[in-house]
């Protein structure tokens, strides 16, 4: 005759951070859940409320003993069980503490609906107690996962804002080179112009070079910013600045190279065409 047996949903881990809880597993009328906690006494975990109402609580645990080996580790554990009515069970959820070499308790509640399961009981136990410490285990690697990642975003903070105020610096010079030799180019075709016969010239030519120069010479007159203070900004907008001022750098070398060209073209005061 087939078992039945159903999954309900995986429940939250505690809010206090004591607790990591299995899957529950159903079994005819028989449910089993696995608690795991690195912190909590064994004793104060067999009593918690949250599976008071339990038919049992088989309790492991597995703590580092006083023995040290000669490089300061630990040389031996301490472990035990207490099968709270099920005969062999806290031995298995021993077994599983050892095989995953933790250090904690863990309780194994079951509430017994009245049917006998045999010993596809100790599977469930064994299941239960394992999926309880592979949540805490998840939750320790997120946690190391996390203080890397707040490493590592700390040191490319450092180099970004860093590298920011070079960049800032750096568009300042070209800017301010850019609009320089837009003001050459404005002045050699005012010069040209110069040279035309009074009746070749509209009235207007000087102020219509004057207005086509670049948005660059418009700068020119503009306050300098003080400077930005990235040390506090997040990464991500760091990222992101990063990004805009690649994009601002190479727009001004485009720029600057295309007045150099229109230079060369018109052919600079003093230098032949």
């Amino acid at each position: 005759m087939s078992q039945k047996r159903k999954r309900t949903p995986e429940p939250p881990p505690d809010a206090s951070g004591e607790l990591y809880i299995s899957e529950a597993i159903e079994d005819r009328t028989s449910k089993f859940i696995g608690y795991f906690s690195p912190t909590l006494h064994p004793k104060d975990l067999q009593q918690h409320a949250t599976f008071k109402s339990a038919s049992h609580k088989i309790l492991a645990w597995r703590k580092e003993g006083k023995q040290r080996s000669l490089t300061g580790s630990v040389a031996q554990y301490d472990t035990g069980h207490d099968d709270d009515g099920e005969k062999f069970g806290g031995k298995t959820v021993e077994k599983v503490l050892v095989s995953m070499k933790v250090t904690g308790a863990c309780v194994v509640a079951r509430w017994y609906g009245g049917v006998m399961l045999g010993p596809v009981r100790f599977q469930h136990m064994e299941e239960c107690a394992k999926g309880a410490v592979l949540r805490w285990l998840e939750h320790e690697a997120e946690e190391r996962r996390a203080k890397r990642q707040k490493a590592e975003d700390a040191v490319e903070q450092g180099k970004l804002a860093r590298s920011l105020g070079e960049r800032d610096r750096s568009i300042e010079v070209l800017r301010a080179l850019a609009v320089e030799k837009e003001t050459k180019v404005k002045d050699v075709l005012v010069a040209g112009m110069a040279d035309l016969d009074e009746e070749d010239k509209p009235a207007d030519v000087a102020d219509k070079v004057t207005q086509e120069s670049s948005p660059l010479a418009s700068s020119a007159a503009s306050p300098k910013k003080p400077a930005i203070d990235y040390s506090s900004m997040p990464v991500d907008r760091l990222r992101a600045l990063d990004k805009a001022r690649d994009a601002t750098l190479s727009f001004l070398l485009k720029r600057i190279s295309k007045v150099e060209a229109d230079l060369a073209a018109l052919g600079e005061p003093g230098k032949p065409p």
